[in-house]
């Protein structure tokens, strides 16, 4: 049996883009699949009118006779196949409704992680970098000692939020690693 793994890196070492490409695509795909519903709705909306105009023309037929229990059956039939396909119109719908919101959930997730994450620890990192060089420039000109544990307090509070989003971001990497994992299955 061969493996996913061993035949996919080629010699220009393009998987890496194939799998990207197969998580961004995610958002693309969640839009064909509600226009390909969407067009199904419209189909089953255009039936229900055509079998409720059938049943009309149904319902003139003339009652006298031998046909006119066929007639009936025709009527009540066209009636019902109509109401059918018409609620299945409205269910797709629906769906419509809840793959849309599905699709937008998920970008907005990932754009929520990706900007929070790609932005705040930079930040971070240079808000410690100055706090560092602040406290350093306070132990050279030999300031008193409340300012120094001011610094070194700040110093700390900028090293433990650096600490926060150095996890933050490896969790979110952690994440995009187990969706990279997911789409290569």
């Amino acid at each position: 049996m061969s493996y996913f793994g061993e035949h996919f890196w080629g010699e220009k070492n393009h998987g890496f883009e194939v799998l990207y490409h197969s998580v961004k695509q995610g958002p693309i795909s969640t839009k064909e699949l509600a226009d390909f519903i969407r067009e199904r709705a419209t189909i089953e909306e255009t039936y229900s009118k055509a079998m409720a105009k059938l049943s009309k023309l149904a319902s003139n037929g003339t009652p006298m006779g031998t046909f006119a229990p066929l007639w009936e059956v025709f009527r009540v039939s066209s009636d019902k196949l109509a109401l059918c396909h018409l609620e299945l119109t409205r269910k797709l719908q629906d769906l419509i409704k809840d793959v849309l919101r599905y699709g937008e959930e998920q970008l907005k997730t990932h754009k929520k992680v990706l900007s929070g994450v790609s932005q705040l620890l930079p930040k971070s990192r240079e808000n410690y970098l100055n706090r560092c060089m602040d406290q350093e420039r306070l132990r050279r000109e030999s300031t008193s000692q409340k300012e120094m544990d001011k610094a070194e307090t700040k110093t700390k509070k900028a090293a433990e939020s650096l600490r926060r989003s150095v996890e933050k971001y490896n969790s979110a990497r952690a994440d995009f690693e187990q969706k990279m994992l997911d789409s290569a299955l």
